[in-house]
């Protein structure tokens, strides 16, 4: 019904793959221009590895609400609302404290809050950053 990747913005892409070309030219003024390109082609590969690895998907089922590698069914998820990012962070500093989030804000600063009615869940409710929190409502 609905699946978001919530990949990080473009500055967050610059900030982290600049990074290795930082330690790069450290390392070939340090140790020459062979050791530094290397390091640059390890650094950068781990660097765009741990990026795609961290991305979370959020995907919505007929049955079932995934975020990240959490899961929950939706015949226990109440009301929904979507966020502005003001509100998003008032309910990361102040929301119940068994509040589950998600919250990526170098992706987006928008986020939806379900309500959970299901006693054997330890979340009251879950917070989960998206572009699109309208469509995760639907």
């Amino acid at each position: 019904m609905y699946r978001e990747r919530l990949w990080p913005g473009a500055w967050a892409w610059v900030g982290a793959l600049s990074l290795p070309t930082v330690l790069a030219i450290a390392y070939g003024a340090a140790y020459g221009l062979l050791i530094g390109g290397a390091v640059w082609v390890v650094a950068l590969t781990l660097a765009l590895i741990g990026m795609i690895a961290t991305t979370p998907l959020i995907e919505v089922t007929e049955d079932t609400l995934r975020a990240g590698r959490a899961r929950i069914p939706r015949d226990v998820l109440t009301r929904g609302t979507s966020l502005d990012g003001e509100q998003t962070r008032r309910a990361l500093r102040q929301g119940p404290a068994d509040l589950f989030t998600l919250v990526r804000m170098w992706s987006t600063d928008q986020s939806v809050l379900i309500e959970v009615d299901d006693p054997a869940d330890p979340h009251s409710a879950w917070l989960i950053s998206s572009r699109h929190p309208f469509d995760v409502l639907d």
